[in-house]
């Protein structure tokens, strides 16, 4: 029993252990203001990286899921929506910094709500999209703050 609620719990931890780096961000514009620019980079590099991350996730999905039905071609829209983070992270990295952070929250959201519409044909664990809901509004709250404090 103790096992199953450690798992249970780790992955919470995990999750929000990695809102410490944001944090790091914003306490950094406070006392380091000369360093803006690259704060307001390794922020949104950081959530571009997340942001990649959970585009694996519905990669391992598809691939499990292919892995448990006949029709492989069921699977296409996953394998696509999974390597998607990581092309819309390169374009936001390199686009001037206020329009990579819109395209970054906004990638988060959308792929949430693919997520959510999907819940249903994917065996998700009960924790799974209560944990990424709420890193969704922090992660993206705490880049907007980012945004914020970095001034014009």
């Amino acid at each position: 029993m103790r096992d199953s609620t450690y798992l249970h719990r780790l992955p919470l931890w995990l999750g929000y252990s990695g809102l410490l780096p944001m944090s790091a961000f914003l306490a950094g514009l406070w006392f380091w203001p000369q360093l803006t620019h690259q704060l307001v980079f390794m922020a949104m590099l950081y959530v571009g990286t997340i942001f990649s991350f959970l585009g694996g996730i519905q990669w391992g999905f598809a691939v499990n899921n292919e892995t448990r039905t006949a029709a492989p071609e069921a699977n296409v829209l996953r394998f696509v929506v999974g390597v998607t983070p990581a092309l819309i992270t390169f374009v936001a990295l390199v686009i001037p910094s206020i329009y990579g952070g819109m395209l970054l929250v906004s990638g988060l959201w959308l792929l949430l709500v693919f997520e959510w519409q999907r819940r249903t044909s994917t065996s998700l664990p009960n924790w799974y999209l209560p944990l990424r809901i709420n890193l969704t509004i922090l992660l993206s709250g705490s880049l907007a703050a980012v945004f914020w404090f970095s001034g014009p």
